[in-house]
């Protein structure tokens, strides 16, 4: 059963982060990316970014998780993902500790998720093979993903 309400938030959160967008995936375009967290001018500088991201800024989009995630550190979505878990068995699933960890793993995958749709022409984009891991583990399916820095796709599937 928390498998399924799992996969049922995830769905949701996912779905959500599409039509913000209109429902189209993009691929992380690294160069522009690189070039924006840089910027001190720009809204997407990576240190206001990160600021925001703990805050549990809910004014962020998608375009803000994907700059966070893409020009950010690799395997961020893992490490947020073991966040939770950790908060979650320390502190209670219903805590704000792991209320707020859940949600940097949220928007995290939704960046992730807003990259394409899993499948062996439209992978998903990620910084690391941990976090295509991670992904494929919570959404209970092997997916196609192309990790950053490399020229091929990986089928990462579930972890038992």
């Amino acid at each position: 059963m928390k498998r399924f309400l799992l996969i049922t938030a995830l769905l949701i959160v996912c779905c959500a982060s599409m039509a913000q967008e209109g429902g189209r995936t993009l691929k992380p375009n690294y160069r522009k990316i690189a070039r924006v967290v840089r910027s001190a001018a720009s809204p997407y500088y990576l240190d206001s970014l990160e600021v925001r991201f703990s805050e549990c800024d809910t004014a962020m989009t998608v375009d803000h998780f994907r700059c966070l995630y893409y020009g950010g550190t690799e395997g961020m979505l893992t490490a947020a993902h073991s966040a939770h878990r950790g908060l979650s068995g320390r502190f209670g699933l219903h805590s704000r500790q792991a209320g707020a960890a859940w949600w940097h793993y949220q928007m995290l995958l939704s960046a992730v998720w807003s990259t394409g749709d899993g499948s062996k022409r439209r992978p998903l984009y990620v910084t690391s093979l941990s976090d295509a891991v991670t992904a494929a583990t919570d959404f209970g399916a092997p997916l196609w993903f192309k990790i950053k820095g490399k020229c091929r796709k990986v089928n990462a599937a579930p972890q038992p």
